[in-house]
């Protein structure tokens, strides 16, 4: 009786297991077919009517427990793709130190590197941004890692916050690949 009772549970638990697994199959496909979709990062892939000028843009929003509220972009700035920052409510100076720590693995210290982030000038570019040089660095060092610690060398504050960043890197191919932006061809006057 007993070995029949513990067999129907190890039965139940395999079939939930694969319930389980096929519905995770069936996310990924369909996550596969999206294509707005990289991880954590919603895309944006534009085509001017007039221009013919075809962008792609990733975005990663992050709304954290403490009020936190980062946009993270990734857009073609002047032929080359580069990555942008936009922390609200903190104060930063022209130039920020930033440092990121891409966690890898669970059960190991993650391995810190600072990155110098400025203020644009341009006026429609409100965000911090990353060199492209620098841009390519940061998305190096990150990796293939899921999770990602920023902390903004701020004064008076020195925020930290833990990031979903899943679907980076697809999501820095895919801006890479269409920059700088493409236009259409234009006809022979």
């Amino acid at each position: 009786m007993k070995t029949t009772g513990r067999l129907k549970a190890i039965c139940a638990l395999a079939l939930a297991a694969t319930s389980v697994g096929a519905a995770q199959e069936r996310t990924v496909a369909q996550d596969r077919e999206d294509r707005s979709r990289e991880g954590a990062w919603t895309i944006s892939d534009t085509t001017d009517n007039n221009t013919g000028e075809r962008e792609v843009y990733a975005l990663n929003i992050h709304l954290g427990d403490r009020n936190e509220f980062i946009v993270f972009r990734m857009r073609c700035s002047e032929g080359e793709p580069v990555l942008y920052l936009d922390w609200k409510d903190v104060r930063f100076p022209s130039q920020t130190v930033i440092s990121i720590a891409p966690i890898v693995d669970p059960d190991a210290e993650p391995v810190e590197e600072s990155y110098v982030f400025g203020e644009s000038d341009r006026s429609y570019e409100d965000d911090l941004r990353a060199s492209p040089r620098v841009s390519a660095q940061i998305m190096e060092a990150i990796g293939g890692a899921e999770y990602v610690i920023f902390t903004a060398f701020a004064s008076p504050q020195t925020p930290i916050v833990g990031v979903d960043f899943a679907g980076a890197q697809a999501a820095w191919e895919r801006v890479s690949r269409h920059c700088p932006i493409r236009t259409w061809p234009v006809p022979p006057e």
